[in-house]
């Protein structure tokens, strides 16, 4: 079956055309340079963005794929969570393209899309149950799975995600949007200096980071106060963030397996792209017996093959021929 995928549900515009699995394209245009200047995503220009750069990644797409259009099985697009207003334009996409080309619509969810990209090109299939963890730019959610596409959801940020955490202590050190590159290129050359809290360690699975941005905060602006800036060693401070979060993230995916037996571990969403996070959730891992999914770093941001993988196991979900 040939599925194509639409994902536009931030600054991303991206395409995806698979085979059953198998990857034949992944198009994808980033908005960053454009956004960077504003310091973060303004909605009205990302979906201007994603109107002007539909044409082009859709024909190379196509072409990369080597895939005619009537050779198209299934239409599959983003249809949440993400800015509504960019939302739209992906969905009159794909409703456009399924009545031109008279293909059924499949609608996705773009979180449970972080989820299943580790299973993009990947010969192994996830053991159940499964614990899942989202980390991105505006989502930080826990997911507990018995079987494909059931998700019970655990917990989830009540403020602030981890990306925002990222992206607005990054602004705080006077760099810019994306955080999460930044914090962990200044952390390379860090050590863990500055206690920082540990923010919602308690009998939840909810996460709370408005906190600890609130703690750095503080420390910079001591030291201002101080106008003593220079002792202000912005490597180690992002160093203590990076390790702050991955405590953390650690403490509720042990507080889980302490309480449930769980075969598999699956991390999705743009900030699995920071190597010390995934290192160290890794390492907490290695000794349990647990297998840790993550995807490929050019599936971890944003992009339609994570859309179009969960299409294709919704589709086996509904096949009289397929059995998970």
């Amino acid at each position: 079956m040939i599925i194509l995928a639409v994902e536009t549900s931030c600054d991303e515009t991206s395409i995806a055309v698979l085979e059953n699995k198998k990857v034949l394209s992944n198009i994808t245009i980033s908005q960053i340079w454009e956004q960077q200047k504003y310091g973060g995503i303004v909605p009205d220009l990302a979906a201007k963005l994603h109107l002007e750069n539909m044409q082009e990644v859709l024909k190379k797409a196509l072409a990369k794929a080597q895939i005619e259009q009537e050779k198209i099985d299934y239409i599959a697009y983003t249809e949440k969570p993400g800015l509504v207003i960019c939302l739209q334009i992906g969905k009159v996409i794909a409703e456009t393209l399924a009545l031109y080309l008279n293909k059924p619509l499949i609608p996705c969810n773009h979180l449970e899309g972080h989820i299943y990209a580790s299973l993009l090109e990947n010969t192994e299939e996830w053991k159940f149950p499964v614990l899942a963890l989202v980390i991105s730019g505006g989502h930080t959610q826990l997911y507990y799975l018995k079987k494909h596409l059931d998700f019970e959801l655990l917990g989830q940020t009540l403020d602030d995600a981890v990306g925002e955490c990222l992206d607005k202590v990054s602004l705080l050190l006077g760099y810019t949007y994306p955080g999460g590159p930044v914090i962990e290129k200044l952390a390379l050359r860090g050590k863990n200096t500055y206690p920082l809290p540990l923010t919602k360690l308690d009998d939840t699975f909810d996460f709370s980071f408005s906190g600890l941005k609130t703690a750095v905060r503080r420390i910079i602006e001591r030291k201002k106060f101080e106008n003593n800036l220079t002792q202000l060693n912005i490597n180690d401070l992002a160093y203590s963030l990076q390790h702050t979060l991955a405590k953390i993230l650690t403490f509720k995916i042990k507080k889980f397996l302490n309480e449930n037996k769980i075969n598999t571990v699956v991390l999705g969403g743009g900030v699995i792209a920071n190597k010390y996070l995934t290192d160290y959730i890794q390492k907490f891992l290695q000794d349990k017996n647990i297998k840790l999914f993550l995807p490929q770093r050019k599936y971890c941001t944003d992009n339609a093959a994570m859309i179009g993988i969960l299409a294709y196991y919704k589709l086996m979900k509904t096949s009289k021929n397929f059995s998970f």
